[in-house]
């Protein structure tokens, strides 16, 4: 599972964050755009790990 590339986008309380991993989206929010941009970039460096619990 690799996760997509993160998204900023401008929302009326800020900014939020929304990337995709393991099938769900999963959105931080910001107050600024410069935070924004460092979130998303820590995202897209630093995937978290798959789950090792099975189905």
């Amino acid at each position: 599972m690799t996760p997509e590339t993160p998204a900023w986008t401008r929302d009326n309380d800020g900014w939020l964050v929304r990337v995709k991993v393991g099938g769900r989206i999963q959105e931080v929010r910001c107050s600024t755009e410069s935070q924004a941009r460092y979130i998303a970039g820590v995202l897209a460096l630093n995937p978290p790990q798959p789950s090792k619990l099975r189905n």
